[in-house]
């Protein structure tokens, strides 16, 4: 390439990175993965880097993320806040280690000693304290200047409003949603009939930068600090030391953190322990940030007009590919809405092979400009639904989506509406057959009221037959028994056995049949956390929106939804059945009480055969207990199976109570087995019974 060409292309790279920088940071709404966007920066860096001359001081590559949204006020930042350099393979990482040797004139052999961190996925802020007291907290914005939240941030529970000693200080880190919290809000979003987040980083940014502060506190975002400006104030020569520092002071900071002594103890660290832990964190994780310990090699450093010198972002490979999109479906839920579904031609991502994915919305179709025909990139990240990232090549004889939409249910006939909030199509009879064959299989799911051979293949066949009309009916199916032993298919013994799980499903807890209602935005935490609050569902019945809303982790929106789903007429009608019906509507009148895990915060890591993970946390949570998903100085007890992650370590560090597969067969000899068939035979071989 001449110069001239190296110009032009150069030109098209800034134009398009800046739009994206635009769309990433200021709207929160990026149109290409992450994998696409640092291919372009590598291609305008390596450009620059072949023709120094043609770099100028606006190029991307010289300055930190995006414009600022001036519907916050501005904060200029007192220090500076850079992004960090990719090396996306570990000969990458060992080039970074030799610059560094080379600027520090140091023998090549010698080794440095490198504190590595998790590479967190959310929006980067600068908080200050003042004697103590959070004062100031702002967005990154430029890295001169920022946007203040501080009003927001102090709605996020794990920062402390105030330190453990009265100190003035600079603390710099990322404000995240873990895995399941972003899961649950979607949740939440999608049975209030709200756009889904796409992301968790669009999420978090989009929720700390809120103009309503009781937005941002009815999401439980997270926040982790990794940085402590001018450490030599505060007498601290390292990054770990500095790490120490601010766990001191009760400011949280990231789990996984290690020591390296020389970039190939890095190397070996990324390639086994940090790589097998990372799939255990709660939150998501595409790489690690390795930086040098010792403080006072930092200043000798310094820094690029971009990025520190003495660290660097590892990122591993992203789990996306390239397929052609043959169709779209249009699947519909429980409460009526059809969601748009991409039909892929089959392709491997991540080890998995997929054929479809999800399209979120009509807006997500129209803003990623996706039609019949074209070849799309599509992502995969560990157990995340996959989805449709946006076009990859334009299909010859493409057809566009949005002109082809289904006018009315395949179901049930109805005409069609549309929803504004998300923008998507849906059936509004509430006798659709799909609607209710939906509601069943949900009601009847193993983490609702677990009737087994009722799943959403038996439930829409029975629905087809006219012996189901409402999730209540499921408690007079013994009426019919010899109209289902006629069914093609259910033998005597399975209609037997249907009916054996419908009489057990009575005993389910409350907190059980309240998340089985399907009320909207309530999971599974959200009913215990409501059953723990209220005795029973006429208390909850009589409740105002405001009862609800002293629900921790229940906002003003999801009080109403509450409120107005235990006051509509059908619903109502609905729980009278089921309780007549002999379902548990009254706190602590679960069959099992006082088992091993009784009132324990539980958590599992490896292995422990024959159960998995989520089996054992229904145990747990049917033994009275509360499974979590990471360990912490609150956390009770460690089930530790083979092969365990750096949970056990961390247990070990904070004294938590360990027990290991044989000590857990012994304690769980005198609880009551599993109500389910299946699981309590596992369970009798696993304690030894016979």
């Amino acid at each position: 390439m001449n110069r001239e060409q190296a110009k032009k292309r150069i030109a098209e790279l800034r134009s398009e990175i800046e739009r994206h920088n635009f769309l990433y940071y200021t709207l929160d709404a990026p149109e290409i993965s992450d994998a696409e966007y640092d291919r372009l920066y590598r291609e305008l860096t390596e450009l620059e880097r072949e023709f120094p001359e043609l770099v100028t001081p606006d190029s991307p590559t010289q300055k930190v993320g995006g414009p600022i949204a001036r519907e916050l006020a501005a904060v200029r930042h007192e220090f500076p806040m850079y992004s960090l350099d990719n090396a996306f393979s570990l000969g990458e990482l060992r080039e970074f280690d030799a610059r560094v040797h080379r600027f520090l004139k140091l023998d090549a052999a010698e080794p440095l000693e490198y504190h590595v961190e998790p590479k967190l996925d959310g929006l980067a802020v600068s908080l200050k304290y003042e004697d103590g007291v959070f004062a100031l907290g702002a967005t990154r914005g430029d890295g001169m200047e920022g946007e203040d939240v501080t009003a927001n941030l102090r709605t996020v529970k794990p920062l402390p409003l105030r330190l453990t000693q009265d100190v003035s200080l600079t603390v710099r880190g990322e404000v995240f949603f873990t895995e399941r919290d972003f899961a649950l809000v979607n949740e939440q979003r999608k049975e209030a009939g709200e756009p889904l987040f796409s992301n968790a980083r669009n999420a978090a940014a989009g929720s700390l930068r809120q103009l309503d502060t009781t937005v941002t506190a009815s999401r439980p975002l997270r926040i982790y600090l990794y940085t402590l400006e001018e450490p030599e104030r505060h007498g601290v020569k390292t990054q770990a030391g500095a790490m120490e520092r601010l766990r001191e002071l009760h400011l949280p900071t990231a789990p996984l953190s290690a020591l390296c002594r020389g970039v190939e103890m890095v190397v070996s660290y990324l390639e086994s322990d940090f790589a097998a832990a990372r799939e255990e964190l709660a939150f998501a994780t595409d790489g690690a940030v390795v930086k040098l310990n010792e403080f006072a090699l930092w200043e000798k450093l310094g820094f690029t007009a971009k990025s520190p010198r003495f660290a660097i972002a590892y990122k591993y490979a992203s789990a996306e590919a390239v397929t052609e999109l043959e169709g779209v479906t249009f699947q519909l839920s429980r409460t009526g809405t059809l969601t748009p579904v991409a039909e892929l031609k089959p392709v491997e991502i991540g080890g998995v092979t997929v054929k479809r994915a999800t399209l979120h919305n009509l807006d997500e179709i129209e803003r990623l400009g996706v039609a019949i025909g074209d070849r799309v990139r599509v992502i995969r990240a560990g157990e995340v639904i996959p989805k449709v990232e946006g076009v990859a090549e334009r299909g010859e004889n493409r057809r566009e989506i949005l002109t082809e939409l289904p006018t009315h249910c395949e179901y049930c006939g109805s005409r069609l509406t549309r929803r504004d909030d998300p923008p998507n199509l849906a059936c509004p009879n509430r006798e659709c057959p799909e609607v209710i064959a939906q509601q069943v299989a949900f009601f009847a799911a193993r983490g609702a009221m677990r009737i087994e051979g009722l799943g959403e293949k038996i439930a829409r066949r029975l629905v087809q037959e006219g012996l189901l009309k409402d999730v209540a009916d499921i408690y007079t199916l013994r009426e019919h028994e010899q109209e289902l032993v006629a069914l093609e298919g259910l033998a005597e013994i399975s209609v037997q056995n249907l009916f054996a799980e419908i009489e057990a499903s009575k005993r389910r807890p409350f907190a059980r049949v309240l998340f089985a209602l399907g009320i909207p935005q309530v999971g599974a935490q959200t009913a215990r956390m409501l059953t723990e609050h209220f005795a029973g569902i006429d208390e909850m019945i009589a409740a105002k929106p405001d009862d609800f809303a002293q629900v921790y982790g229940i906002g003003e929106i999801v009080a109403r939804e509450i409120h107005d789903f235990l006051h509509d007429e059908r619903n109502r009608a609905r729980i009278e059945r089921l309780r007549e019906a002999g379902l548990q509507f009254a706190a602590g009148t679960e069959a099992q009480t006082g088992g091993f895990f009784s009132g324990k915060k539980v958590c599992v890591t490896g292995r422990i055969e024959p159960f998995t993970r989520d089996e054992w946390k229904e145990i747990i949570e049917a033994s009275g207990g509360y499974f979590v998903t990471a360990v912490s100085k609150s956390t009770d007890l460690l089930l530790a199976g083979e092969e365990p992650g750096s949970k056990l370590a961390k247990a070990e560090k904070l004294g938590v109570e360990v027990m290991d597969a044989n000590a857990l067969r012994e304690a769980l000899k005198s609880d009551v087995p599993p109500e389910s068939e299946e699981l309590a035979a596992r369970w009798r071989e696993f304690v030894g019974e016979d």
